[in-house]
C-alpha cells in the first residue's frame, strides 16, 4: 500500500514524492550507496553499482545488505516500487543468460547501473524477474515501479507477464491494484470523461472538481487514493517555488497516509505509513519525514559525496 506521485515546480524543479505503507515493523530510514559497491541479489548473485544513489530503505536482518523502496541516483533519475497484489507474473527459475533479480533486488539495480530512462528501457527485455524471498523476509512481494527523470518524465513497469516493458504515465500518479490503465480508466469514469486515456480533458475536469468543492474519494483502498492524489495534484495552482512545492506535496500525502494503531503493532498484516518522502531530483536532496517522531531530514546526494565516499551508510531512521 503506498501512494507516489511526480511534479513540477513553478521554478521548473522536478520532484518524486511518496508514502510508504507497509506491514513491517523494521525500521526504514535513508540509505546512502556508494559508486562501485559490490552487492549480492537474493540469488546470489553479485553486481556493482556504477553510480551513487540515496533512498529510503532498511537493513537485512539476517545479512549485510540493503533493500531500497526508492531512491535517486547521482545522474537524476528515480525509482520506486509499489505494491501490486494479485496481478503480477514472476519466474519460477533464473533463465540463463538474462539479468536475474528478485523483485526487492530491481531498485538497486535500475538506480545502480543506469544513467537514463531510455538505458533502463533498453535493458528491460534482458531482466528476469524471479519467484524468490529477498533474505528471510517472509513472501515474494507483488511490486510494480515508478520511475522519473529531470526532463519530466514518469515510466511505470509492472511484470503483469514475463518480458518487462515500461509505459509512460501522463496521470504522473501510482498507488496499489489495479494496474495503471484501470486507474485511470477509474479516473475519468469518476470524473465524466469519455475515453481511457489520461488527456487535457481529464486535468480540466480534475480542476472544475477540485473548484466546485465537492468531497474527494477517501480511506485506503487503492482506488481512491489514485483518484483523490491525482484529482489534486491537477486540480491545483502550479506552486510557484522549491519551498512551496515540497510543503505542497507534503500535505497532499498527509491526505492519503494510513494511520498507525498502537493496538495493531503486532499483527504481521498492519498496513500504516512508516515515513512520506520527497525527492527534489534537480538538487537531489531527499526529504524524510518518519511517522515516529515526525522530524523532517534533509539530505542531498552532492557531487563531492557521489564521488569521496565509499561505504554505504544507513541514516538514523528518525
Amino acid at each position: 500500500m503506498c501512494t507516489s506521485l511526480t511534479y513540477t515546480s513553478g521554478s521548473l524543479h522536478h520532484f518524486f514524492a511518496r508514502t510508504m505503507d507497509f506491514p513491517t515493523t523494521t525500521p526504514w530510514r535513508p540509505v546512502f550507496l556508494p559508486r562501485h559497491y559490490r552487492w549480492q541479489t537474493a540469488l546470489q548473485e553479485t553486481r556493482t553499482t556504477r553510480y551513487a544513489l540515496l533512498g529510503g530503505g532498511r537493513i537485512a536482518a539476517d545479512r549485510p545488505a540493503y533493500l531500497l523502496a526508492d531512491g535517486v541516483n547521482e545522474t537524476g533519475i528515480t525509482c520506486a516500487e509499489l505494491y501490486l497484489p494479485g496481478a503480477v507474473t514472476y519466474a519460477e527459475t533464473p533463465v540463463a543468460g538474462h539479468i536475474n533479480l528478485t523483485p526487492q533486488d530491481f531498485i538497486n539495480w535500475v538506480l545502480g547501473e543506469h544513467a537514463t530512462l531510455a538505458a533502463v528501457q533498453a535493458d528491460l527485455p534482458r531482466v528476469t524477474l524471479v519467484n524468490q524471498r529477498w533474505g528471510n523476509d517472509r513472501y515474494v512481494y507483488p511490486f510494480h515501479w515508478v520511475l522519473s527523470d529531470r526532463q519530466g518524465h514518469n515510466l511505470v513497469i509492472e511484470p503483469t507477464d514475463l518480458t518487462l516493458h515500461a509505459q509512460d504515465n501522463p496521470s504522473q500518479v501510482l498507488t496499489n491494484t489495479p494496474v495503471l490503465a484501470q486507474h485511470v480508466q477509474n479516473l475519468n469514469a469518476f470524473l465524466a470523461v469519455p475515453g481511457e486515456h489520461f488527456t487535457t480533458q481529464t486535468v480540466r475536469a480534475a480542476r472544475a472538481y477540485l473548484a466546485s468543492g465537492r468531497p474527494l474519494p477517501e480511506g485506503p483502498v487503492p482506488t481512491n487514493r489514485f483518484i483523490h492524489t491525482a484529482i489534486t495534484r491537477w486540480g491545483q495552482p502550479t506552486a510557484p517555488t522549491t519551498a512551496d512545492a515540497v510543503q505542497t506535496i507534503f500535505d497532499w500525502l498527509a491526505a492519503v497516509r494510513l494511520p498507525y494503531d498502537p493496538a495493531r503493532r503486532h499483527e504481521r498484516n498492519h498496513n500504516y505509513t512508516h515515513y512520506m518522502g520527497i525527492i527534489d531530483i534537480d538538487t537531489q536532496t531527499y526529504y524524510f519525514l518518519p511517522r515516529t517522531t515526525g522530524r523532517l531530514q534533509q539530505i542531498v546526494l552532492t557531487p563531492e559525496k557521489a564521488v569521496d565516499r565509499h561505504l554505504p551508510h544507513a541514516y538514523p531512521s528518525d
